[in-house]
């Protein structure tokens, strides 16, 4: 590939409607990390609780005196 059909390549006219696009696609990206981030945090909560289920459960007035929340 030759060095004059690199510079002479226009670009787009449209940079409004591109700027617009790329606005949207972050925005998408975002939004898909935190459902992913979600997720995973389901399946944290999903594991841990099936760690412990056979474990005798801790009632809540006995861990408010302990950390004096009373």
């Amino acid at each position: 590939m030759s060095n004059a059909i690199l510079t002479s390549a226009k670009p787009p006219g449209n940079w409004t409607q591109l700027d617009k696009q790329l606005t949207q696609a972050k925005t998408l990206l975002r939004q898909m990390s935190r459902t992913v981030e979600d997720i995973e945090d389901a399946r944290t909560i999903e594991r841990v609780k099936r760690a412990n289920a056979n474990k005798p459960r801790i009632p809540w007035a006995q861990v408010k005196r302990e950390l004096q929340l009373d």
